[in-house]
């Protein structure tokens, strides 16, 4: 190829051929240069003579920027910042492997926390006289300049190697401009220039010798991405031919002469006045005068050396070209480009690349431009706002008007963000300068259609040389595609003669985002500085869902070749699932079509989801850019390279994967009609309403069509809408998880772990699931009352999900597996869709809960963070518990590339529209961005609080305005009750009407700020530890309420994982290439130094509850909190789906702590610091071994690896042991010391230890142990697996608490104790000197009840151990669940243990109360409990004879309009009052007036508290169980309370271990507590403490005696009345069944306050299984209601199974409950009811009960249970009736079934377990 080239002397021009490197050879030319400069240059005798052949490589502009800064660096300081970041990298690595600059040493590299620091430190190495280099871009250089204010000031040589990129302004980008550099441009630097990345070689060189010679520091800038990513084949130079240009005698002169030094002192940077400022500012100006020539005299030594000559100011065209363009950067090879195809096509044009931009030399710039030259075009590639022109334009206008020339100059303003610049747009240019009114300024490559500043162009132009080869590669971000065809670069490059480029395009996603690769070969010039157009020969397709989102196939020429990965491997399927438009393209465009399925053969071969290797198999063989044969045998050969280092198994593999695509790489031989196609598939998602902004915009982008967007689309500023990402809908996962729920124990811990919100647990009523689309699977919800009526599910989102395989590695049951994308995702996708529209039930249960947190939905989802990603369950986490309230000030870096890309936002919003306001500053100010938003919002709500105290005072408001007001002011800063208080106010105010007062009008205005706000700053470890810690610092030491999260990744994950001062020691990352030398900084121990800061260390998947309870505190505490966050990240080199098992041996291995530290536990006299990882279990190496960034460096250099990695496990070991030490109190660091030094310790101390799962057990021996430091002992309380076993056998006193998980398991965190103590090896007296206690949690029904705690005690007496008092067994079947078992068991420890009681005075009352005016204060008709709803009793009849002595009754209720659903076996919950006049009645006795208002803030913030305002009337009548049990807390109250020395000692004795028996003969009166302190009349309790120590009115279940499928929007109870005789013969009357007894008995229905329960049972899904029921009494209840709805079920024709109904009474006349319904149902066994067996036990002399009539259908019951696994139900009282039935059923399967006793009790137990066999007992 041949171009002309105009010399920068007017006279002289020559043309001259290019090198494959792309510059012009000396031959045949005269120098550009001077004839001064040329006599100059030959005055010197330098030999610049090549030192060999020319040296090809390939690679990319930041290579080789680093390539020349390494050869002419003593010392380098880098930071990581895209696009620069690899420059540094590539220093680093050189720098480890011992690599020499043209001086002979290694270069000492220098990672900062900052570009700000690492400009201070070139300042001063500088000054100390080095060579030095930096890297960057962007923010980063604007952070330097201070710095270069002063190296250039103090003209100290020096490059800073810049990869241009757009400065943040409404928006971060980290693509490419100018307007980083042109902030520079005032700073006295030199800027050069570069416009390839042959360019970047050279002139990089170039900046580094004309820096020494001319003393001006040098930018050296180009195109970031562009030009810096852009892989070429360039000529390097030799670094032996750098050093025959190297200018050693100006090292001596212009740098060490000027270093500071003690033995040449001198003095630098003083502070000057203004008398002499000024002068010595200019005295430098004859430096700068002297630079271009400098630079020019370089660019000649730098072509006689390499033949490729440069310009200051380069150009090429005609040389009688009337137009011409001026530019700087890549444009440059662009425009080149196109110039040659117009002057070939008859045009007259010419243009000017800038390489020397400052100093600016017109006179340069005059003697390259044409003679006839009278239209000039200026290119800038920056935007500045209210400017009169940009920079270079103004450059150019100021150069013409000093000439005294007049020539037309237009400024043209492209390529923002590394927009497009294409041969069309740049003929538009020119064709602009010919217009008969030409646009003066404007705009190319968007549509302005708001200002209309832009300026037009016309379809794609082909400039490429026909001989070049242009293929296309869409890849997915994680399948290798860029990676595989950068080597194909460079294998095809060097290997033959051909030139190679390649760009890379990606999305915006963090990862498994669209890649798309531009590939150019040819013999030719490459110069096509922009994406591939048109033309295109070649095009893969590396995801079959790419089909549906792109328009791929428009580049591609007739006949060119289109190769997919698809699963789509016969026509039939291609058919069906190709997109009509598609087909047409492909058979309009005759394309040679081939499909293979790359994913499956990936697979086959062990190359899991990379389907790299295969596809470029495929291009080689198809591409025809190289023959086949010779391209395969290149491809293996470079895999044999590549891979080697990973061992022959890999190179095996990749091989293998070569030879199977070549034998299933197909031609689809497409039919004729796909020409004119109109059916086919498409992408899911394309029928769901979306918002205008992602229909408009977002769709558009994801598409990779935003180009085509104009500017009326976008709101200025930045704005956009969030929650998007829901419409997004990729479809990249080759698997996905599916649920097995019948192995899910319903733990919820698949969705807590999820990075992509994509797996979710959902809860469905009655309604929900009938109106659920066919084969969604569910299953009776568990959890108690809270999930009552509902049904439980899993679902995934199909369309969202990465495949990552988290939730299944994360899964304790095995409930989850993953399945073909193919295969499951459209039967799915209709199931995610119905769950996702539910109504959202976050109010279920404790959200502050491992299981509850995750019912709420995720303000953050379908984030395009990497698959599996170790970030991303924190903050989903943090929105699920505060996102409705949140607002996120996020650092730069991955949190806010997957948290931040525009239009694609996975913030989203609740029912009410509520969601996390986001927001992002720089990387280095996020923190004093955050607190800056906190303190306004802080303001500006105080100032509301001020108008409205104000306004109370001042205006006469209605009564309900100003109560209203007066709730706000009071809990202004508690979110629940603020909330709450913030919508009285609103409702209040717009009850006023439309023409409010202006001052309350302003208050509604404002009503977004009502709220509490939840502020938090979220960054990765590089923000934190480093280049933000001074801002963190800072905020940690203010002590307001805001809360900082840090995802620690242990090194800058988002530019490619550099070191940072959180990477730990022995790490090989970026920068730190030879392994990091120092330990991690300790950022929490930083924090706690304050004292007044809550810190926390969490790893989720190393104890899930401790990280939500460390979110739920963080956030609740009144000051700053921060939590550490470990998060594992893919650049750690681990498979990212054991992401959660990789935290949990961190935590085991001591390599991570866990660890709470809370200043408000100080108040409480506790130590603030809880260590909640207590013992190091597991092998720290072991861990090492199993991350690539640990055991990379054993691999490489094993004797260093041993060394650093041994010295790392010595600084854990120290710094566990540390922590250890400060999480003790005062007794347990003495006893720690005397243990040290050898004395004796203490033996009055005790042990609790715990296991726990859900962190119930845990916080229940914390109040344990706490209830012994009360006694005045000593309690240390820890997990099992936390304490050393050899210890446990030395202390006197062990007592534990521990859970049971599903069926008889073992909680994770007592495993391994419960591995030491059942060895049978253990001596059987080792505890004979320990006392201990085991009280185990458990459900009841479950088969293995307790089962761990049973295993505990039955353990330590066998071991020795004396018991100190019975097995207590807490059950979550009881009505207080554990603490009802709990609260009788415990005094009864501490009656044999003699401890002495606790310190006798009454702990601080928790309510305030006051009373109010009744006439002003607002109060409740009817007190309702949250959770319940008021449900009118419609029906209250007795089925019971009046002659007999039992109250039967049967009630109805009213649920319409209610949304209240049930299910066969759920209960309903009664809460019942207490008797008005009874309550009237106490109150008068106890000097309290029923009518008095009371208004309660609760001071501990309890989810249950009392009401804030109700009568004393309400509260005793409603509320509080006055007339209840009181449980042995409440007469140690009034011992403490009495003032009368009698009873007093009464009360005493009756707690004594003496007067257990007395307390128990006046149990069996069952006093209440009005009894009591009627008792006790001087124990007179104030009724602030009275509240405390009464508990509210529990709700009474009834099982539920209906089927909502018959009686819609009713449900029926059937319910005894409960009554007795106490001992002594006082009646005494059940609260509940007395209440309802009383009601609706005229003609208005009265309403009680209810709720449904959830079912003890398990309730087969459909009808077809048969069930056994027996029933005893009003145990009737619940058969009723199955028999009800089975009976619907055969209505509605449905399969049914056969049922069987055993009934027990007392008589048939009188107990014979629904028995008419029965005998229908029955029908002789032609009903539903097969079998109707009753049992009256008193109706005959001989009494018969149901187990005797179970005796005698053995066969029934073998059929229904045995051979047709049926179900099985008893309900009825407790005692021998369960064993006795159970017996029954046992005898049946082995009189019916040949089986032995114990196969039965087997059988039967195993039923049990899969939940077929039910009791329910009283």
């Amino acid at each position: 190829m041949w171009r002309a080239w105009v010399c920068r002397t007017p006279v002289l021009q020559t043309v001259m051929k290019v090198t494959a490197g792309g510059r012009r050879s000396l031959a045949d030319t005269t120098s550009p240069l001077s004839q001064q400069a040329v006599a100059a240059k030959d005055g010197q005798k330098r030999d610049l003579t090549p030192s060999g052949k020319p040296k090809y490589m390939v690679m990319d502009g930041n290579e080789a920027a680093a390539y020349v800064a390494y050869a002419m660096s003593d010392i380098s300081f880098i930071y990581p910042i895209s696009p620069a970041s690899s420059m540094g990298e590539h220093m680093d690595k050189w720098a480890a492997t011992g690599k020499k600059n043209i001086l002979g040493q290694v270069v000492d590299i220098n990672m900062m926390q900052s570009e700000a620091g690492a400009a201070g430190a070139l300042h001063g190495a500088c000054a100390a006289g080095t060579l030095t280099s930096t890297f960057t871009a962007s923010q980063g250089l604007l952070l330097m300049i201070p710095n270069m204010y002063l190296l250039a000031g103090e003209l100290m040589p020096t490059v800073f190697h810049v990869s241009a990129r757009t400065l943040s302004k409404h928006a971060l980008s980290i693509f490419n401009d100018h307007s980083d550099v042109m902030a520079c441009r005032q700073t006295g630097f030199a800027m050069v220039s570069s416009s390839s990345v042959q360019e970047v070689m050279d002139l990089g060189a170039l900046s580094h010798i004309a820096s020494l010679k001319s003393r001006i520091p040098f930018l050296h800038f180009f195109d970031g991405y562009r030009t810096s990513a852009e892989m070429s084949k360039i000529q390097v130079i030799p670094y032996e031919d750098i050093a025959k240009m190297f200018p050693y005698e100006k090292v001596k002169e212009n740098l060490h002469k000027f270093a500071l030094n003690p033995y040449r002192p001198m003095i630098r940077g003083t502070g000057q006045r203004p008398d002499i400022f000024f002068q010595q500012s200019v005295a430098s100006n004859k430096y700068y005068m002297h630079a271009p020539e400098i630079v020019e005299e370089t660019m000649y030594d730098l072509g006689k050396l390499t033949g490729r000559h440069y310009g200051l100011f380069e150009y090429h065209g005609s040389p009688t070209a009337e137009r011409v363009a001026i530019c700087m950067g890549s444009a440059g090879q662009t425009i080149e480009e196109t110039v040659d195809y117009l002057n070939q096509n008859g045009e007259n044009v010419g243009m000017i690349n800038v390489h020397l931009y400052r100093p600016w030399s017109s006179k340069h710039l005059l003697a390259a431009l044409p003679k006839n030259c009278n239209k000039i075009a200026v290119l800038d590639k920056t935007k500045e706002e209210g400017a009169a022109g940009m920079p270079l334009y103004l450059d150019v206008n100021v150069a013409m008007a000093e000439a005294g020339k007049q020539p037309l100059i237009t400024g043209a303003t492209y390529g923002l963000a590394s927009k497009e610049f294409t041969p069309a747009m740049v003929k538009a240019v020119f064709d602009n300068l010919n217009a008969p009114q030409p646009r003066m300024k404007y705009v190319i490559g968007v549509k302005d259609d708001v200002t209309n500043t832009s300026l037009d162009y016309g379809e794609p132009i082909n400039t490429t040389p026909t001989t070049t080869k242009q293929c296309l590669f869409w890849g997915l971000g994680s399948d290798g595609t860029v990676g595989a065809n950068k080597t194909a670069i460079k294998t095809i490059g060097l290997s033959t003669g051909l030139n190679a480029q390649g760009h890379f395009v990606f999305d915006s996603h963090k990862s498994d985002g669209v890649t798309v690769s531009h590939l150019r070969f040819g013999p030719d010039e490459i110069k096509s500085e922009y994406t591939i157009q048109s033309n295109a020969d070649f095009l893969s397709c590396s995801h079959p869902s790419y089909v549906y989102k792109y328009e791929m196939l428009d580049p591609l020429k007739t006949g060119g070749i289109f190769l997919l990965n698809s699963p789509w491997t016969t026509l039939e399927e291609l058919e069906e699932r190709l997109p009509a438009t598609v087909k047409r393209e492909i058979a309009a465009k005759k394309l040679n079509f081939y499909n293979i399925d790359a994913t499956a053969i990936s697979r086959m071969v062990g190359l899991g989801k990379r389907v790299n290797v295969i596809m470029q198999a495929a291009f080689y063989g198809l591409s025809g850019v190289l023959p086949q044969e010779q391209a395969l045998k290149l491809l293996k050969q470079t895999i044999t390279e590549q891979y080697a280092r990973k061992g022959p198994e890999v190179v095996a593999k990749n091989q293998k994967a070569v030879d199977a695509t070549l034998e299933n790489l197909k031609r689809v031989n497409y039919p004729s009609s796909w020409a004119n196609a109109t059916s086919g598939g498409h992408k899911p998602g394309v029928d769901m309403k979306k918002p205008e902004f992602v229909t408009d915009v977002m769709d558009p982008v994801l598409k990779l069509e935003g180009d085509k967007l104009p500017v009326s689309a976008f709101e200025p500023g930045g704005y956009q809408p969030i929650g998007t990402t829901q419409y997004e809908k990729r479809g990249i996962a080759p698997v996905i998880p599916v649920w097995k729920p019948d192995a899910c124990t319903q733990c919820n811990y698949c969705s807590l772990v999820c990075p992509h919100a994509v797996i979710r647990p959902f809860l469905l009523d009655k309604n929900e699931l009938r109106s659920a689309p066919a084969g969604f699977l569910t299953r009776k919800a568990k959890g108690g009352t809270e999930v009552a009526g509902y049904n439980y599910t899993i679902q995934v989102s199909p369309y969202d999900c990465t495949g990552c395989e988290v939730c299944v590695e994360s899964c304790p049951d095995d409930a989850l597996s993953m399945s073909p994308f193919k295969e499951v995702a459209d039967k799915f996708s209709p199931h995610w869709d119905y769950a996702i529209g539910l109504p959202e039930k976050g109010d279920i249960g404790d959200k502050y809960s491992v299981k509850g947190s995750q019912f709420l939905k995720p303000l953050f989802e379908f984030s395009g963070a990497c698959s599996g990603c170790g970030e991303t369950p924190y903050l989903k986490l943090a929105t699920q518990l505060f996102g409705d309230r949140m607002v996120i000030a996020n650092a730069s870096g991955c949190s806010s590339v997957f948290g931040g890309t525009s239009t694609t936002i996975p913030f989203t919003t609740n029912k009410d529209g509520q969601g996390p306001a986001w927001g992002r500053s720089l990387f280095e100010d996020n923190a004093e961005y955050g607190f800056g938003m906190m303190l306004a919002t802080r303001q500006r709500r105080q100032k509301l609080r001020q108008d409205m105290t104000v306004y109370i005072l001042e205006m006469q408001l209605p009564d309900d305005v100003k109560a209203a007001f007066s709730e706000w002011i009071e809990f202004y800063e508690n979110p629940e009750k603020c909330q709450h208080a913030s919508q009285m106010v609103i409702t209040a105010l717009k009850r006023m009407g439309p023409n409010l007062d202006p001052r309350l009008q302003s208050i509604l205005e404002q009503r977004e700020m009502l709220g509490t706000q939840s502020h938090w700053l979220v960054g990765g470890d590089g923000w934190a530890y480093d280049i933000g810690y001074g801002g963190v610092d800072h905020v940690l030491s203010r002590g307001e309420d805001v809360n900082v999260l840090v995802l620690d990744t242990e090194m800058y994950s988002n530019t490619g994982g550099q070191v940072s001062k959180a990477t730990q020691l022995a790490t090989v990352t970026k920068y730190a290439t030879h392994g990091k030398r120092q330990v991690k900084k300790d950022l929490g121990l930083c924090a706690m130094q304050y004292e007044n800061v809550y810190v926390a260390s969490v790893a989720m998947g190393a104890n899930m509850s401790q990280c939500v309870q460390a979110f739920k505190e963080a956030e609740h505490f009144p000051g700053t909190s921060l939590i550490i966050a470990f998060s594992p990240c893919i650049d750690w080199g681990i498979d990212m789906k054991n992401m959660m098992n990789e935290q949990k041996e961190a935590v085991e291995s001591g390599y991570w702590t866990l660890y709470r530290y809370d200043p408000r536990r100080i108040e409480k006299g506790l130590n603030p610091f809880q260590l909640d990882s207590k013992k190091i279990k597991y092998d720290l190496q072991q861990f090492l071994d199993g991350q690539n960034r640990f055991e990379q460096l054993r691999r490489s250099d094993k004797k260093t690896a041993d060394k650093l990695h041994s010295g790392l496990h010595r600084e854990m070991t120290l710094r566990h042991d540390k922590l250890v030490k400060l999480a003790m109190d005062e007794y347990e660091m003495l006893e720690h010391l005397k243990k040290r030094l050898g004395e004796e310790t203490a033996s009055d101390s005790v042990m609790v230890l715990y296991g726990s799962e859900t962190g119930n057990a845990a916080a229940l021996a914390q109040v344990w142990a706490s209830e012994f430091k009360r006694r005045g002992i000593r309690a240390k309380c820890v997990a099992m697996d936390d304490v050393d076993f050899d210890e446990v056998a030395k202390q006197e006193q062990v007592f534990c608490v521990v859970a049971t998980c599903g069926q008889g398991e073992f909680p994770a965190n007592c495993r391994d104790f419960w591995k030491s103590l059942s060895d049978p090896s253990l001596p059987k007296d080792l505890f004979k000197n320990t006392r201990f206690a085991v009280f185990g949690l458990g459900d009841s029904s479950y088969v293995y009840f307790n089962e761990a705690a049973k295993n505990f005690h039955k353990r330590f007496q066998e071991l020795g151990a004396k018991v100190v008092t019975g097995l207590g067994l807490g059950d979550d079947k009881d009505e207080d669940k554990y603490e009802s078992r709990w609260n009788e068991w415990l005094p009864d420890l501490w009656n044999e243990l003699g401890t002495p009681p606790p310190s006798m005075e009454l702990l601080p009352p928790s309510y305030n109360i006051t009373v109010e005016n009744a006439a002003t204060t607002p109060i409740p008709a009817t007190i309702v409990p949250q959770g319940t709803k008021l449900v009118p009793m419609t029906k209250n009849v007795v089925l019971t004879p009046p002659d007999y002595d039992r109250d039967i009754r049967h009630y109805e209720f009213d649920l319409r309009g209610l949304n209240m659903t049930y299910s066969p076996g759920d209960c309903f919950g009664i809460y019942a009052h207490n008797n008005k006049e009874e309550v009237f009645n106490w109150c008068t006795e106890n000097g309290l007036h029923p009518d008095s208002v009371l208004k309660l803030v609760d001071l501990q913030s309890r989810k249950d508290s009392l009401p804030p305002v109700a009568t004393v009337g309400q509260l005793f009548t409603e509320v509080l169980d006055i007339f209840g049990k009181p449980p042995r807390r409440f007469y140690e109250t009034l011992q403490m309370s009495a003032k009368d020395a009698s009873e007093r000692q009464e009360l005493e004795y009756l707690l004594s271990k003496e007067g257990k028996d007395k307390f128990k003969e006046l149990a069996k009166e069952t006093p209440t507590f009005a009894d009591l302190m009627k008792m006790y009349p001087s124990a007179k309790l104030p009724l602030e403490n009275l509240v405390d120590h009464v508990p509210q009115i529990k709700p009474r279940l009834y099982s539920i005696a209906s089927s909502l499928e018959m009686h819609k929007e009713s449900v029926h109870l059937c319910i005894v009345k409960n009554d007795w005789n106490t001992a002594s013969g006082k009646l005494r009357l059940g609260l509940c069944t007395r209440y309802l007894a009383g009601l609706s008995l005229g003609g208005k229905p009265d309403a009680v306050a209810g709720k449904i329960n959830a079912a003890g049972i398990t309730v087969p899904d459909t009808h077809a299984p048969p069930c056994v029921m027996v029933g005893l009494g009003t145990g009737i209840a619940p058969f009723r209601a199955m028999v009800q709805d089975r009976e619907m079920a055969r209505i509605r024709g449905e399969q049914i199974g056969p049922m069987a109904l055993f009934f027990g009474a007392r008589y048939k006349r009188t107990d014979y409950t629904y028995g008419d319904e029965f005998e229908e149902y029955h029908s002789g066994g032609k009903g539903v009811l097969k079998v109707l067996s009753t049992a009256f036990s008193r109706d005959q002399a001989h009494k018969i009960y149901v187990q005797n009539r179970i005796d005698e259908h053995p066969e029934i019951i073998y059929d229904y249970l045995g051979k047709q696994k049926g179900y099985f139900y008893l309900c009825g009282p407790a005692g021998n009736v369960p064993p006795s039935v159970r017996k029954a059923v046992v005898n049946s399967f082995v009189k019916c079934g040949g089986h032995s006793q114990e196969e039965a009790e087997k059988i039967v137990t195993q039923m049990q377990i899969e939940g077929r066999y039910n009791v329910e007992a009283w």
